[in-house]
């Protein structure tokens, strides 16, 4: 009978020793996918950050591009104003002077 006891107490001994192997694997490997994580999570980021950064650059070339064109486009109109009023300006005058005598 004292030799089941002695068995049954290394079973049980040999049970709690595999538990807490099995607990300290456990903890491991959660620190592991807990770091693993938290690299991802960085690699994440700085892969977001990159992408938007290009976004903004890109986005302020084209914004920059359309202004140069606007602006180019402006003094085009202005240059055709200026050329159309130094062409008619004596109509134009005549026009206004006339008009404003027959109100």
């Amino acid at each position: 009978m004292e030799q089941i006891l002695n068995k049954l107490s290394e079973i049980e001994l040999t049970a709690k020793r595999i538990m807490e192997d099995a607990d300290s694997t456990k903890s491991a490997l959660s620190a592991e996918m807990e770091e693993k994580c938290k690299e991802f999570d960085a690699a994440l980021e700085q892969e977001t950050n990159t992408k938007i950064q290009e976004l903004r650059s890109s986005l302020e070339q084209k914004k920059n591009e359309e202004l140069s064109e606007l602006r180019s486009q402006m003094e085009s109109a202005l240059c055709e104003l200026d050329s159309y009023y130094s062409q008619n300006h004596e109509t134009l005058s005549e026009h206004l002077f006339r008009k404003l005598l027959a109100n």
